[in-house]
């Protein structure tokens, strides 16, 4: 007779009576259907596979469970299959006890904390992980309640954060390579074996990323010598200026000729016994000895005092014009210059005075 819930149960009428006859009929059919049972594929409920193929005793074995609700305890004793679908979102701290050995794998259908414990729940990298609908989580019992989980897969394909302290022990990485790549998936690396570059896929194109050329200091500056080639112009020395070359091929540094260039300034009033600097370049200050009579001191000291002074004065009456003689150069020194300016029929300081240095 068929098995039911995979017990075995007798034809009826086989059982002897004492002092009777066995009749053939009755034993023969026990017989058969003792033979049939044995050649059967026996219930996993009598210790069976209750299939006659690996495979299929594969599948028995593995089959899918009743859902679960998620809970600080999920009682995986209790599932009635190995694959359990985990509903709700409340965190989960602990999975019940069962032999050692024991796997279970967990698909997650909601979003909660699958609680890390370094001894009753054991997480990859050691931390909390918050759970997607669709992960999957393959927990082996280690026995007393306690659980490692031995492969996790995140429904989007992306890996679990590797935490900070963790170190790679295989750093070794091998970029796809070829002549020209031209990779156009966001985040597909290429190395480009003929111009030694890195080109990225931002999702419709390339971004190409060159490396630095080798002696690279700070300062320095970098131009493109090609589309995909960087050249190194080491850095300059002070005052000097940036330039495309004679051919028009590259930038250069050159010293420019400033010898035409004004090496100080300046403009200043004179009321009274006060002297005020309107304007001025490289002037520090303006010192008024004696009616008509100034010095000028520079900021940065001239190289030598072979330079040239030029100035004009506007006397304090209205009347008088812009004069420049007699305008005299008294002294001449590094760090200052003083001039005494004394227009014809003036006996007054000037109302403004210009003067300007060569250097």
């Amino acid at each position: 007779m068929p098995r039911a819930g995979g017990v075995y149960s007798a034809p009826p009428g086989t059982k002897g009576t004492p002092n009777t006859p066995i009749e053939s009929a009755k034993y023969n059919a026990l017989v058969d259907d003792l033979v049939a049972d044995a050649n059967a594929a026996r219930p996993l409920t009598s210790g069976g596979s209750g299939s006659s193929t690996a495979v299929g005793a594969a599948d028995n074995f593995n089959a899918a469970g009743a859902d679960m609700a998620s809970a600080a305890t999920v009682n995986l004793a209790n599932t009635t299959g190995t694959l359990v679908n985990i509903t709700g979102t409340v965190p989960i701290t602990a999975l019940g006890t069962l032999p050692a050995g024991a796997e279970r794998d967990l698909v997650f259908q909601g979003v909660l904390t699958f609680t890390h414990n370094a001894t009753s729940l054991i997480l990859p990298g050691g931390a909390n992980i918050t759970t997607a609908a669709g992960d999957v989580a393959r927990m082996r019992s280690l026995g007393g309640g306690n659980w490692r989980c031995v492969g996790y897969t995140r429904a989007n394909g992306t890996p679990l954060a590797i935490a900070a302290s963790s170190t790679i022990v295989t750093p070794t990485l091998t970029l796809k390579q070829s002549a020209a790549p031209t990779p156009t998936a966001e985040g597909d690396i290429q190395w480009d074996t003929d111009d030694n570059v890195l080109v990225v896929g931002d999702g419709a194109a390339q971004q190409i990323f060159v490396p630095l050329p080798s002696g690279a200091v700070a300062g320095d500056l970098l131009y493109l010598s090609g589309a995909k080639a960087y050249t190194r112009i080491p850095k300059g020395t002070a005052a000097q200026q940036l330039r495309m070359n004679a051919g028009a091929t590259a930038p250069e540094w050159f010293t420019p000729d400033t010898s035409g260039i004004a090496k100080a300034w300046v403009s200043f009033t004179v009321s009274g016994s006060t002297v005020t600097v309107r304007k001025s370049f490289n002037v520090s200050s303006v010192v008024r000895n004696a009616s008509m009579d100034y010095t000028i001191n520079f900021t940065n000291a001239m190289a030598d005092v072979n330079y040239a002074v030029a100035g004009a004065s506007k006397p304090q009456a209205a009347t008088e014009a812009w004069g420049v003689a007699p305008f005299s150069v008294a002294s001449l020194l590094v760090g200052s210059v003083r001039v005494i300016t004394k227009p014809a029929g003036v006996s007054g300081d000037a109302e403004f005075v210009s003067v300007v240095i060569y250097d």
